[in-house]
């Protein structure tokens, strides 16, 4: 392949990856690093241009050749700026440094013209377009343990290629006689990196995007906590010994929206929520099912340790403190706990956790009940299980 088909291929790339990142922009908003990745897309597509133009061009060849290396040199180091933005989802000017090398450079090369020599531009070029590439491929797997979106594996993949090439290329100028590659290849081999480079980023901001189109149907909009869907799709297809279930019911929460606004009630709905969710396991299935009612679904319980859980919730909830109108209100929940036993179903066994919530609602509240093997509750369990009520 010839050199022009070659320069008019590294210039497509960047040219088809700055009008794609500058759509996905505009479609998507203000999304971090986007906006930043196109300029230094778009430098690197202009850089490449001035790179394939002879003396028909306006401009001297020493001109040419110093604005095609420091546009191109400060395109990546704009492209490691907006990577970094892209992965940490937020544009922070403590992610501009990786600009402060194509600075360095465009300024010496505005000093002394050893630019000119094009063993050398070129080694200087690539070497640096290597150390930006790894610093953002670095950050891209990095970040990949803070968000597992399968789109930051191909990209990372593509950023490490396109290193390892460029670092190549400088080996291949360095070394004329014994490269393992040919910069000629090398360099075609880049182009196919570019344009992967840009496809896993559109990639990326898609997964994002679906991810919290996820995230929003099944999260409760008021209290931040899973919702009822969320939680229903969680359950296991079947159930087992130690499974159990909690209900969890606001006590006179009505009482609240009529004496101060419901905005109040909304108040006491996301502080008992964050407790409940604060207090229970990681490895609890929790969620709003509506209105003031929680639910909680956990593996490898007893009687006793579901209890003790659903006691422990209950004094968390206890020790909340709010001021409405110079007045303190202290919530409180009832709570009916539950566990599975052979021949019950799913439905069965939320079925009796509701019905020893019943009974906690209507015998004083604030409290919880256990619906025992044999349809009791805990004021007749095992002096175990009154002693964990009491704790």
């Amino acid at each position: 392949m010839d050199l022009t088909t070659v320069l008019l291929l590294h210039k497509s790339s960047f040219i088809v990856g700055a009008i794609c990142f500058f759509y996905v922009r505009w479609r998507s908003g203000a999304t971090p690093g986007l906006g930043v990745l196109a300029l230094g897309f778009t430098l690197l597509a202009i850089a490449s241009t001035l790179a394939g133009l002879d003396e028909s061009l306006h401009m001297s060849d020493d001109a040419r050749t110093f604005w095609s290396f420091s546009l191109g040199a400060n395109g990546y180091g704009l492209m490691a700026v907006g990577l970094f933005g892209l992965s940490r989802r937020q544009n922070s000017p403590r992610d501009w440094w990786p600009l402060l090398l194509p600075i360095v450079l465009t300024l010496s090369a505005a000093i002394t013209p050893w630019y000119l020599n094009n063993g050398l531009r070129a080694s200087v070029f690539n070497g640096s377009a290597t150390i930006l590439l790894a610093l953002s491929g670095f950050v891209i797997a990095r970040d990949f343990f803070q968000e597992r979106l399968t789109a930051r594996l191909g990209l990372s993949a593509s950023i490490w290629v396109a290193t390892a090439l460029s670092a190549l290329v400088v080996v291949g100028f360095i070394f004329l006689n014994d490269t393992p590659l040919p910069p000629r290849y090398a360099f075609f081999l880049l182009i196919i990196c570019h344009f992967a480079v840009a496809l896993f980023v559109l990639v990326l901001v898609q997964e994002r995007a679906e991810e919290k189109l996820i995230r929003l149907a099944n999260t409760d909009m008021l209290t931040g906590i899973p919702n009822r869907q969320h939680f229903f799709n969680s359950l296991p297809k079947s159930l087992g010994p130690g499974d159990a279930f909690i209900l969890i019911d606001i006590d006179f929460f009505k009482r609240v929206n009529d004496m101060y606004g419901h905005d109040k009630g909304d108040v006491v709905l996301i502080n008992v929520a964050r407790t409940i969710a604060q207090s229970v396991p990681p490895s609890c299935v929790f969620g709003r099912l509506g209105g003031e009612e929680f639910s909680l679904f956990l593996c490898g319980q007893t009687q006793s340790s579901a209890f003790a859980l659903a006691e422990r919730i209950r004094e968390a909830v206890n020790a909340v403190s709010l001021v409405f109108e110079g007045n303190q209100v202290t919530p409180s929940v009832s709570a009916g706990v539950a566990l599975w036993e052979a021949g019950l179903t799913e439905q069965n066994v939320q079925k009796r956790a509701d019905q020893a919530l019943y009974i906690a609602k209507n015998t004083g509240r604030n409290r919880v009940e256990l619906f025992g093997s044999n349809g009791l509750t805990s004021s007749t369990l095992a002096p175990e299980l009154r002693s964990a009520r009491a704790g």
